[in-house]
Protein backbone atom coordinates (compact mmCIF):
# COMPACT_ATOMS: atom_id res chain seq x y z
CA UNK A 1 0.00 0.00 0.00
CA UNK A 2 2.97 2.28 0.58
CA UNK A 3 4.43 2.03 -2.61
CA UNK A 4 1.57 2.40 -4.38
CA UNK A 5 0.16 5.75 -2.42
CA UNK A 6 3.85 7.07 -2.61
CA UNK A 7 3.71 6.20 -6.25
CA UNK A 8 0.97 7.88 -6.59
CA UNK A 9 2.10 11.48 -5.03
CA UNK A 10 0.95 10.40 -1.80
CA UNK A 11 3.56 11.19 0.65
CA UNK A 12 3.33 7.91 3.01
CA UNK A 13 5.66 6.27 5.56
CA UNK A 14 5.32 2.67 6.65
CA UNK A 15 6.33 1.32 10.38
CA UNK A 16 6.37 -2.28 11.48
CA UNK A 17 6.68 -2.51 15.12
CA UNK A 18 7.50 -6.80 14.85
CA UNK A 19 11.06 -7.91 15.61
CA UNK A 20 12.80 -8.70 12.20
CA UNK A 21 13.41 -12.54 11.64
CA UNK A 22 10.97 -14.10 14.20
CA UNK A 23 8.89 -15.70 12.11
CA UNK A 24 8.00 -15.61 7.82
CA UNK A 25 8.58 -12.47 6.34
CA UNK A 26 5.90 -12.73 3.63
CA UNK A 27 6.64 -9.18 2.38
CA UNK A 28 10.17 -10.20 1.66
CA UNK A 29 9.28 -13.68 0.36
CA UNK A 30 6.72 -12.51 -2.37
CA UNK A 31 8.90 -9.07 -3.22
CA UNK A 32 12.34 -9.51 -2.27
CA UNK A 33 14.78 -7.98 0.35
CA UNK A 34 14.63 -4.41 -1.54
CA UNK A 35 14.11 -1.61 1.16
CA UNK A 36 12.36 1.78 0.63
CA UNK A 37 13.45 5.05 1.26
CA UNK A 38 9.50 5.47 3.15
CA UNK A 39 9.90 2.34 5.14
CA UNK A 40 10.78 3.28 8.66
CA UNK A 41 10.71 0.17 10.39
CA UNK A 42 14.89 -0.14 10.65
CA UNK A 43 14.30 2.66 13.64
CA UNK A 44 12.92 0.38 15.69
CA UNK A 45 14.81 -2.39 14.89
CA UNK A 46 17.67 -2.14 17.96
CA UNK A 47 17.08 -1.00 21.55
CA UNK A 48 13.96 -0.34 21.47
CA UNK A 49 12.07 -2.78 23.85
CA UNK A 50 10.43 -0.51 26.10
CA UNK A 51 6.97 1.39 25.15
CA UNK A 52 8.82 4.14 26.46
CA UNK A 53 11.15 3.92 23.97
CA UNK A 54 8.66 2.59 21.04
CA UNK A 55 6.10 5.96 21.67
CA UNK A 56 9.67 8.64 22.09
CA UNK A 57 10.67 6.89 18.50
CA UNK A 58 6.96 7.81 17.10
CA UNK A 59 7.09 11.22 18.52
CA UNK A 60 10.50 11.98 16.80
CA UNK A 61 9.02 10.67 13.40
CA UNK A 62 5.93 12.37 13.95
CA UNK A 63 8.28 15.68 14.37
CA UNK A 64 10.89 15.01 11.65
CA UNK A 65 8.09 13.53 8.74
CA UNK A 66 5.15 15.72 10.04
CA UNK A 67 2.87 12.66 10.23
CA UNK A 68 -0.71 14.50 10.46
CA UNK A 69 -2.96 11.03 10.23
CA UNK A 70 -2.42 7.26 10.00
CA UNK A 71 -3.86 3.72 9.24
CA UNK A 72 -2.94 1.13 11.37
CA UNK A 73 -3.62 -2.51 12.81
CA UNK A 74 -2.00 -4.93 15.24
CA UNK A 75 -2.08 -4.98 19.20
CA UNK A 76 0.30 -1.98 19.31
CA UNK A 77 -1.24 0.38 17.88
CA UNK A 78 -2.35 2.34 20.87
CA UNK A 79 1.14 3.33 21.40
CA UNK A 80 0.49 6.03 18.36
CA UNK A 81 -2.24 7.97 20.60
CA UNK A 82 0.65 8.06 23.24
CA UNK A 83 2.38 9.52 20.77
CA UNK A 84 0.42 12.45 19.60
CA UNK A 85 -0.83 10.30 16.22
CA UNK A 86 -4.54 9.94 15.31
CA UNK A 87 -4.99 6.68 13.69
CA UNK A 88 -8.42 4.85 11.64
CA UNK A 89 -8.02 0.97 12.75
CA UNK A 90 -7.48 -1.52 10.50
CA UNK A 91 -9.31 -4.90 12.36
CA UNK A 92 -6.64 -8.14 11.19
CA UNK A 93 -9.54 -10.63 12.62
CA UNK A 94 -8.30 -12.45 15.61
CA UNK A 95 -7.76 -9.02 17.37
CA UNK A 96 -11.35 -8.53 17.45
CA UNK A 97 -12.97 -11.67 17.20
CA UNK A 98 -11.21 -12.86 20.40
CA UNK A 99 -8.61 -10.78 21.90
CA UNK A 100 -11.07 -8.18 22.78
CA UNK A 101 -13.09 -10.27 24.88
CA UNK A 102 -10.97 -10.93 28.26
CA UNK A 103 -13.04 -14.12 29.74
CA UNK A 104 -13.17 -16.39 26.87
CA UNK A 105 -10.39 -15.73 25.16
CA UNK A 106 -8.34 -16.07 28.44
CA UNK A 107 -9.77 -19.50 29.00
CA UNK A 108 -10.03 -20.70 25.40
CA UNK A 109 -6.24 -19.98 24.79
CA UNK A 110 -4.97 -21.51 28.60
CA UNK A 111 -6.80 -24.78 27.22
CA UNK A 112 -5.96 -24.48 23.65
CA UNK A 113 -2.05 -24.04 24.98
CA UNK A 114 -1.67 -26.67 27.71
CA UNK A 115 -1.10 -23.81 29.87
CA UNK A 116 2.41 -23.53 28.29
CA UNK A 117 1.42 -19.33 28.03
CA UNK A 118 2.24 -16.45 30.62
CA UNK A 119 -1.34 -15.80 31.43
CA UNK A 120 -0.12 -12.23 32.71
CA UNK A 121 1.20 -11.59 29.32
CA UNK A 122 -1.63 -13.34 28.12
CA UNK A 123 -4.18 -10.77 29.44
CA UNK A 124 -1.76 -7.55 28.87
CA UNK A 125 -2.43 -8.54 25.09
CA UNK A 126 -5.74 -8.65 25.30
CA UNK A 127 -6.06 -5.21 27.21
CA UNK A 128 -3.59 -3.48 24.37
CA UNK A 129 -6.12 -4.88 21.85
CA UNK A 130 -8.91 -3.44 23.37
CA UNK A 131 -7.20 -0.40 24.09
CA UNK A 132 -5.80 -0.02 20.24
CA UNK A 133 -9.26 -0.35 18.97
CA UNK A 134 -10.80 2.21 21.17
CA UNK A 135 -8.56 4.62 20.74
CA UNK A 136 -9.04 4.42 17.26
CA UNK A 137 -10.72 7.48 14.85
CA UNK A 138 -12.60 4.68 13.53
CA UNK A 139 -12.14 1.04 12.26
CA UNK A 140 -12.57 -1.27 9.57
CA UNK A 141 -13.93 -4.29 9.92
CA UNK A 142 -15.74 -7.65 7.90
CA UNK A 143 -19.10 -7.59 7.80
CA UNK A 144 -19.50 -11.12 10.21
CA UNK A 145 -17.22 -8.72 13.12
CA UNK A 146 -20.23 -6.17 13.49
CA UNK A 147 -21.44 -8.15 16.00
CA UNK A 148 -18.38 -8.17 18.64
CA UNK A 149 -17.71 -4.40 17.92
CA UNK A 150 -20.99 -3.43 18.77
CA UNK A 151 -20.04 -5.77 22.42
CA UNK A 152 -17.70 -3.36 23.26
CA UNK A 153 -17.45 -0.25 21.26
CA UNK A 154 -21.17 0.16 19.94
CA UNK A 155 -20.63 3.63 18.86
CA UNK A 156 -17.77 3.37 16.87
CA UNK A 157 -17.72 4.97 13.81
CA UNK A 158 -16.75 2.61 10.48
CA UNK A 159 -14.59 3.37 7.22
CA UNK A 160 -13.95 1.05 4.34
CA UNK A 161 -11.04 0.89 1.86
CA UNK A 162 -11.18 -1.58 -1.22
CA UNK A 163 -8.24 -4.04 -2.05
CA UNK A 164 -5.44 -3.07 -3.68
CA UNK A 165 -4.89 -4.83 -6.77
CA UNK A 166 -2.97 -3.88 -9.91
CA UNK A 167 -5.23 -5.29 -12.29
CA UNK A 168 -3.44 -6.12 -16.27
CA UNK A 169 -4.78 -4.83 -19.58
CA UNK A 170 -7.16 -7.72 -20.11
CA UNK A 171 -5.64 -7.95 -24.27
CA UNK A 172 -2.25 -8.29 -22.40
CA UNK A 173 -3.88 -11.01 -19.23
CA UNK A 174 -5.46 -13.14 -22.26
CA UNK A 175 -2.59 -13.73 -23.51
CA UNK A 176 -0.88 -14.66 -20.64
CA UNK A 177 -3.77 -16.63 -19.57
CA UNK A 178 -3.82 -18.82 -22.12
CA UNK A 179 0.58 -19.43 -22.27
CA UNK A 180 -0.09 -20.04 -18.61
CA UNK A 181 -2.68 -22.58 -19.40
CA UNK A 182 -0.42 -24.35 -21.22
CA UNK A 183 2.58 -24.32 -18.87
CA UNK A 184 0.88 -25.54 -15.77
CA UNK A 185 -1.23 -28.04 -17.74
CA UNK A 186 1.79 -29.41 -19.66
CA UNK A 187 3.59 -29.94 -15.97
CA UNK A 188 1.12 -31.79 -14.55
CA UNK A 189 -0.10 -34.13 -17.55
CA UNK A 190 -3.74 -32.52 -17.22
CA UNK A 191 -6.43 -30.98 -19.62
CA UNK A 192 -7.94 -28.36 -17.25
CA UNK A 193 -6.96 -27.54 -13.16
CA UNK A 194 -8.49 -26.27 -10.70
CA UNK A 195 -6.42 -23.66 -7.87
CA UNK A 196 -6.65 -22.51 -4.48
CA UNK A 197 -4.15 -20.48 -2.73
CA UNK A 198 -6.01 -20.90 0.74
CA UNK A 199 -3.07 -21.98 3.39
CA UNK A 200 -4.72 -25.36 4.92
CA UNK A 201 -6.02 -24.70 9.27
CA UNK A 202 -9.07 -26.28 9.63
CA UNK A 203 -8.82 -29.03 12.36
CA UNK A 204 -6.95 -29.41 15.89
CA UNK A 205 -6.19 -26.77 18.30
CA UNK A 206 -7.82 -23.83 15.15
CA UNK A 207 -10.81 -25.67 13.85
CA UNK A 208 -13.07 -23.17 16.91
CA UNK A 209 -11.18 -20.03 15.52
CA UNK A 210 -11.83 -17.94 12.91
CA UNK A 211 -8.30 -18.47 11.43
CA UNK A 212 -10.25 -21.63 10.27
CA UNK A 213 -10.22 -21.42 6.30
CA UNK A 214 -12.81 -24.85 6.51
CA UNK A 215 -10.25 -26.17 3.28
CA UNK A 216 -12.49 -29.60 3.80
CA UNK A 217 -15.17 -27.86 2.33
CA UNK A 218 -13.73 -27.48 -0.60
CA UNK A 219 -12.09 -30.77 -1.37
CA UNK A 220 -15.45 -32.01 -0.28
CA UNK A 221 -16.55 -30.34 -3.43
CA UNK A 222 -13.82 -31.56 -5.59
CA UNK A 223 -14.33 -34.88 -5.31
CA UNK A 224 -18.16 -34.66 -5.66
CA UNK A 225 -16.96 -33.00 -8.21
CA UNK A 226 -15.44 -36.05 -9.88
CA UNK A 227 -18.00 -38.34 -8.81
CA UNK A 228 -20.65 -36.69 -10.80
CA UNK A 229 -18.85 -36.07 -14.22
CA UNK A 230 -16.15 -38.09 -16.30
CA UNK A 231 -13.07 -35.65 -16.16
CA UNK A 232 -11.07 -37.59 -14.31
CA UNK A 233 -8.16 -36.39 -15.79
CA UNK A 234 -8.69 -32.88 -13.94
CA UNK A 235 -6.27 -31.46 -11.13
CA UNK A 236 -6.95 -30.01 -7.60
CA UNK A 237 -3.36 -28.13 -7.35
CA UNK A 238 -3.31 -27.02 -3.51
CA UNK A 239 -0.48 -25.09 -1.78
CA UNK A 240 1.59 -26.99 1.20
CA UNK A 241 1.30 -24.56 3.51
CA UNK A 242 -0.54 -23.96 6.99
CA UNK A 243 -0.83 -25.85 10.01
CA UNK A 244 -3.09 -28.91 8.88
CA UNK A 245 -1.74 -29.67 5.81
CA UNK A 246 -1.67 -33.10 6.30
CA UNK A 247 -4.66 -33.50 7.74
CA UNK A 248 -6.25 -32.12 3.88
CA UNK A 249 -3.82 -35.18 2.74
CA UNK A 250 -5.71 -37.82 4.89
CA UNK A 251 -8.86 -36.31 3.63
CA UNK A 252 -7.87 -36.29 -0.09
CA UNK A 253 -6.57 -40.47 0.74
CA UNK A 254 -9.62 -40.90 2.24
CA UNK A 255 -12.28 -39.62 -0.04
CA UNK A 256 -10.28 -41.63 -2.89
CA UNK A 257 -8.64 -38.49 -4.88
CA UNK A 258 -5.44 -38.25 -4.42
CA UNK A 259 -4.03 -39.27 -7.52
CA UNK A 260 -6.51 -35.84 -8.66
CA UNK A 261 -4.47 -33.95 -6.05
CA UNK A 262 -0.95 -31.82 -6.57
CA UNK A 263 0.82 -30.05 -4.23
CA UNK A 264 3.42 -27.50 -4.47
CA UNK A 265 5.04 -25.18 -2.20
CA UNK A 266 4.57 -21.61 -1.09
CA UNK A 267 5.79 -19.76 -4.57
CA UNK A 268 6.53 -15.98 -4.43
CA UNK A 269 3.96 -13.33 -6.10
CA UNK A 270 4.75 -14.08 -9.78
CA UNK A 271 4.65 -17.55 -9.83
CA UNK A 272 1.41 -17.52 -7.96
CA UNK A 273 -0.42 -15.56 -10.50
CA UNK A 274 0.96 -18.02 -13.11
CA UNK A 275 -1.05 -20.74 -11.51
CA UNK A 276 -4.27 -18.30 -11.34
CA UNK A 277 -4.09 -17.53 -14.77
CA UNK A 278 -3.99 -20.74 -15.96
CA UNK A 279 -6.83 -21.99 -14.25
CA UNK A 280 -9.76 -23.33 -15.12
CA UNK A 281 -11.48 -21.95 -11.47
CA UNK A 282 -10.06 -20.93 -8.27
CA UNK A 283 -11.21 -21.55 -4.78
CA UNK A 284 -11.15 -19.12 -1.71
CA UNK A 285 -11.67 -20.18 1.57
CA UNK A 286 -15.38 -21.49 3.37
CA UNK A 287 -14.66 -20.90 6.84
CA UNK A 288 -14.85 -17.33 8.46
CA UNK A 289 -17.75 -15.33 5.30
CA UNK A 290 -15.00 -12.68 4.02
CA UNK A 291 -13.61 -11.83 1.70
CA UNK A 292 -9.94 -11.66 1.12
CA UNK A 293 -7.41 -11.61 -1.73
CA UNK A 294 -7.15 -15.10 -1.83
CA UNK A 295 -10.23 -14.88 -4.00
CA UNK A 296 -9.94 -11.19 -5.25
CA UNK A 297 -6.51 -11.81 -6.97
CA UNK A 298 -8.06 -14.60 -9.11
CA UNK A 299 -10.73 -12.51 -10.07
CA UNK A 300 -7.60 -9.89 -11.29
CA UNK A 301 -5.93 -12.75 -13.59
CA UNK A 302 -9.35 -13.48 -15.25
CA UNK A 303 -10.08 -17.04 -13.27
CA UNK A 304 -13.24 -17.53 -12.23
CA UNK A 305 -13.86 -18.02 -8.08
CA UNK A 306 -16.04 -20.00 -5.49
CA UNK A 307 -15.48 -19.10 -2.37
CA UNK A 308 -18.09 -18.15 0.93
CA UNK A 309 -18.59 -14.76 2.11
CA UNK A 310 -21.26 -12.86 3.77
CA UNK A 311 -23.84 -9.90 1.99
CA UNK A 312 -23.09 -6.64 4.89
CA UNK A 313 -25.43 -4.80 6.82
CA UNK A 314 -24.59 -1.99 8.52
CA UNK A 315 -20.61 -2.13 7.65
CA UNK A 316 -19.23 -0.44 4.60
CA UNK A 317 -18.29 -2.46 1.54
CA UNK A 318 -18.31 -2.70 -1.81
CA UNK A 319 -20.76 -1.18 -3.84
CA UNK A 320 -21.79 -4.16 -6.14
CA UNK A 321 -21.26 -7.72 -4.88
CA UNK A 322 -17.71 -9.51 -6.37
CA UNK A 323 -18.92 -12.06 -9.16
CA UNK A 324 -17.81 -15.18 -6.61
CA UNK A 325 -19.66 -17.92 -6.72
CA UNK A 326 -20.49 -17.77 -3.25
CA UNK A 327 -21.49 -20.92 -1.33
CA UNK A 328 -19.84 -23.46 1.19
CA UNK A 329 -22.16 -26.79 0.62
CA UNK A 330 -19.83 -29.01 -1.34
CA UNK A 331 -22.20 -30.46 -3.11
CA UNK A 332 -23.33 -26.76 -4.54
CA UNK A 333 -19.75 -26.51 -5.31
CA UNK A 334 -19.48 -29.70 -7.16
CA UNK A 335 -23.19 -28.51 -9.40
CA UNK A 336 -21.16 -25.24 -10.27
CA UNK A 337 -17.90 -26.48 -11.03
CA UNK A 338 -19.18 -29.20 -13.44
CA UNK A 339 -21.88 -26.29 -15.11
CA UNK A 340 -18.81 -23.76 -15.65
CA UNK A 341 -16.65 -26.50 -17.50
CA UNK A 342 -19.56 -27.48 -19.55
CA UNK A 343 -20.11 -23.98 -21.01
CA UNK A 344 -17.35 -22.66 -22.61
CA UNK A 345 -18.44 -19.03 -23.85
CA UNK A 346 -19.95 -18.95 -20.53
CA UNK A 347 -16.75 -19.18 -18.68
CA UNK A 348 -14.81 -16.42 -21.19
CA UNK A 349 -17.95 -14.09 -19.87
CA UNK A 350 -17.81 -14.60 -16.52
CA UNK A 351 -13.63 -14.47 -16.85
CA UNK A 352 -14.03 -11.23 -18.43
CA UNK A 353 -16.54 -9.97 -15.26
CA UNK A 354 -14.65 -11.00 -12.86
CA UNK A 355 -11.41 -9.15 -13.98
CA UNK A 356 -13.44 -6.14 -14.76
CA UNK A 357 -15.06 -5.99 -10.93
CA UNK A 358 -11.41 -5.80 -10.03
CA UNK A 359 -10.62 -2.96 -12.40
CA UNK A 360 -13.73 -0.92 -11.56
CA UNK A 361 -13.67 -2.09 -8.21
CA UNK A 362 -9.94 -2.85 -6.78
CA UNK A 363 -7.54 -0.75 -9.11
CA UNK A 364 -4.57 1.26 -7.94
CA UNK A 365 -6.69 4.59 -8.52
CA UNK A 366 -8.93 3.21 -6.96
CA UNK A 367 -7.58 2.56 -3.86
CA UNK A 368 -5.57 5.99 -3.61
CA UNK A 369 -8.85 7.47 -4.15
CA UNK A 370 -10.34 5.95 -0.90
CA UNK A 371 -7.08 6.27 1.14
CA UNK A 372 -6.85 10.12 0.58
CA UNK A 373 -10.76 10.34 1.02
CA UNK A 374 -10.66 9.17 4.12
CA UNK A 375 -8.06 11.29 5.76
CA UNK A 376 -9.01 14.38 3.91
CA UNK A 377 -11.40 15.98 6.63
CA UNK A 378 -8.68 15.22 8.84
Amino acid sequence: MAETLNRFGVETYYICLAKKGTGHDSANFHYGSRRYTWDLSDGFKNGLDTPKQIVDQLRRIRNKYCVSHCLATGGDVHFLRKAGIDYNYWSYGGDLDYECFFVERLLNTLIRMRFRINPVRLFLNMVNARKSIGWANSVMIAPYQERALKRIFPEKGLFFLPHCIDAKDYGQLLKERGESKKTISRKWGVENYFFSSTRHVWVGDWKNLTDNKRNDIMVRGYAKYLQNTEDSRSKLIMIEKGTDVEATQRLCRELGISDNVEWVHEMPRNELDMYYRGASICLGQFGIPVITYSILEPLANGSIGISFFNAPTAVPFYETYPPVFNTRDPNEIALIMDKIMSDQGGRDEFSHESWLWIKRNCSEERFVEAFVALFRER
